[in-house]
């Protein structure tokens, strides 16, 4: 995150368009602010795996072993060590076009190529995966955006806060 989306100024002091719809105000607030918030609740339901991508990339081999068990899965060494490399980010960017976005169910009979045409460029959606290094794109005042973001979103609970920056134990 974020996406490289043509004509897109990171740099800015002002979010750009992907950011903004995701700030409390935006339309998309819910897909990250809500999604945390209300899946916090159930974290430590038996039902319910609840990972945070910085620990994901921290031990990507520990959490496939774990989803698989959470799953009921026995994987042996080999079948493992594939899976684990078909989630990893050179995997991922080897396939640009898996994960490029395509323009979602449009009507509009003639406008768009909807074999072509993508809401992001190919390739644009898998950066280096490393965590935290996103926030480098942006200008400091959208950085402090987004913290105030995550305070007034999910500060009521301080160790929800720290778990959404930083991942970690809950």
């Amino acid at each position: 995150f974020p996406p490289d989306i043509s004509g897109e100024d990171h740099a800015a002091d002002e979010p750009p368009a992907a950011v903004k719809d995701m700030l409390p105000t935006g339309p998309m607030a819910e897909i990250y602010f809500g999604y945390v918030k209300k899946w916090w609740a159930f974290r430590n339901d038996p039902n319910v795996l609840y990972m945070h991508y910085a620990d994901v990339r921290k031990d990507l081999k520990g959490h496939v072993s774990k989803i698989a068990k959470f799953l009921e899965v026995d994987l042996n060494q080999n079948e493992l060590d594939v899976v684990t490399k078909r989630c990893g980010i050179e995997h991922m960017k080897s396939l640009p076009d898996k994960f490029g976005y395509k323009m979602p169910l449009n009507l509009d009979k003639g406008l768009w190529d909807s074999e072509k045409d993508t809401i992001v460029k190919t390739g644009a959606m898998v950066n280096t995966g490393e965590v935290g290094k996103g926030k480098a794109k942006f200008h400091p005042k959208v950085v402090e955006q987004w913290r105030k973001a995550e305070e007034d979103m999910l500060g009521d609970d301080p160790d929800l806060l720290n778990w959404a920056r930083n991942g970690g134990k809950y």
